[in-house]
């Protein structure tokens, strides 16, 4: 049986008045996405740092039927319905990962973020033929420490499909400040850095996903 896969895709609306004209922009595109055959749920949020921009969190039934849509004609009329509301931008398509790949991704992982006030998104370049290693510390050390952490109700973290070194790390925040304010004033903050430092191709400036809801599917 294949794994499911999770998408995550980043959509800049054009700046408008209101989030009704947003949602009225992005019906009908949407609509087309979201009715592709191996949809298994999807969620909607906004980027924290960057007004009107959405995200959007899409479990598919495996990573062929996500690629199956970008083949189908859906995905045509989806580009072409959708560029009065881009007005020049562009979607970011480009970041899948696979779900139960170890202990840290599995779906009890996965569904604890789902209920986030604030998703810290941590994309995390690893240095090459480090993977391995990265992943023996984090859940040697990072693990623990979010586990215990009060302000952190769970997190997520797969490589990325389209890059094995590079991991996608999802960290449910009671807030951004409990994220930002709180752990990144503690002790547990600095191990987590210097546990993982020698690790990172690129250091890493996560942002966050707030007003997560669920749009389509029963999961």
């Amino acid at each position: 049986m294949p794994a499911r896969a999770l998408q995550v895709i980043i959509l800049p609306h054009r700046p408008v008045k209101s989030e009704a004209e947003i949602d009225a922009n992005l019906d009908g595109p949407m609509k087309l996405l979201l009715g592709a055959d191996g949809v298994i749920a999807a969620w909607q949020g906004w980027k924290n740092e960057e007004k009107y921009v959405r995200v959007y969190l899409l479990l598919w039934t495996s990573l062929e039927a996500s690629q199956a849509f970008f083949l189908s004609p859906a995905y045509d009329q989806f580009t072409t319905t959708i560029q009065p509301a881009l007005n020049g931008r562009k979607v970011d398509w480009q970041h899948h990962t696979l779900l139960d790949q170890s202990v840290v991704s599995d779906e009890e992982h996965f569904r604890s973020i789902l209920t986030s006030p604030a998703i810290e998104v941590a994309w995390t370049k690893v240095v090459e033929g480090k993977v391995s290693g990265y992943y023996e510390n984090f859940n040697r050390v990072v693990k623990g420490i979010l586990e215990d952490e009060p302000g952190c109700d769970g997190f997520f973290i797969s490589p990325q499909i389209q890059n094995l070194q590079d991991q996608i790390l999802l960290i449910n925040w009671k807030s951004v400040d409990a994220h930002h304010v709180d752990f990144e004033n503690k002790q547990g903050f600095k191990d987590c850095i210097t546990t993982l430092f020698d690790y990172y191709d690129v250091f890493v400036v996560p942002w966050h996903i707030v007003g997560l809801r669920k749009i389509a599917g029963d999961f």
